[in-house]
């Protein structure tokens, strides 16, 4: 029996060890993740404080981090090739952006020209507004869309547009309309009849980071604290006996 309760003792052990350091984990990511906003929102801060730079001037300024800069650009060239990005909310509603490849001095740039609401009928894509925006220079800041690797593209190309995607991916959107493309976006900021324009590159504000950290850090407290007291609950009932 000693060995027994032993070996239960070593499992129970191990068993609150492993929970409360997942917990500290998720806490302590908690933070980083409040560290990386926090810096994020210094960057955006500044980057807009510098004002709007010449798409040309963009890599002179040897930048490894180009996101949130002000950039306006002039394009030389649109392709018909128009892409509907699925799935994209505005104030509850489901629509679309629309994404336009646009060439440049230099080079095919995706072109982000705003939200458009959806139709009823999910099968039906929005009317394309006019795009006589595209004749004029565009003022915007440049955003490189993260990857969400639980979704799966199923756009594929058979040459038809404007195609609905998924994601923004730029090798696969180069392969499928056979064009370079540089490797940021342009996300249009200034105003428009046609398209809701909202950048919003950090939505969560970092101080809920913070208070989800805690909620992390306190559960992993509340264990320990829940395990040592009915541990010793224990031993005193077995020294009574």
């Amino acid at each position: 029996m000693p060995h027994h309760n032993n070996v239960l003792t070593i499992i129970s052990h191990l068993i609150v060890l492993s929970a409360v350091t997942i917990l500290c984990v998720l806490g302590t990511w908690q933070l980083s993740r409040y560290a990386d906003k926090t810096a994020r929102i210094e960057q955006i801060t500044q980057r807009s404080e510098q004002g709007v730079i010449p798409h040309e001037r963009l890599a002179t300024l040897m930048l490894e981090d180009v996101r949130d800069v002000q950039i306006s650009i002039t394009p030389t060239g649109v392709s018909n090739s128009l892409l509907w990005l699925d799935n994209q909310q505005h104030n509850g509603q489901v629509g679309f952006k629309l994404i336009v490849p646009v060439e440049t001095e230099q080079g095919w740039l995706l072109v982000n020209l705003g939200w458009v609401a959806g139709r009823k009928d999910r099968l039906s894509l929005p009317v394309v507004p006019a795009l006589h925006e595209l004749q004029a220079p565009l003022k915007g800041a440049v955003s490189i869309p993260g990857l969400n690797r639980f979704i799966t593209e199923t756009a594929i190309a058979d040459g038809v547009f404007p195609k609905v995607i998924q994601q923004i991916e730029f090798e696969q959107i180069s392969e499928m309309l056979t064009l370079p493309f540089l490797p940021y976006m342009l996300t249009v900021t200034q105003p428009s009849q046609d398209f809701i324009r909202e950048w919003r590159p950090v939505v969560m504000e970092p101080a809920k980071h913070i208070g989800y950290a805690l909620q992390w850090f306190g559960l992993a407290i509340a264990a320990c604290v829940i395990y040592f007291v009915a541990r010793r609950r224990k031993a005193l009932s077995q020294e009574s006996c």
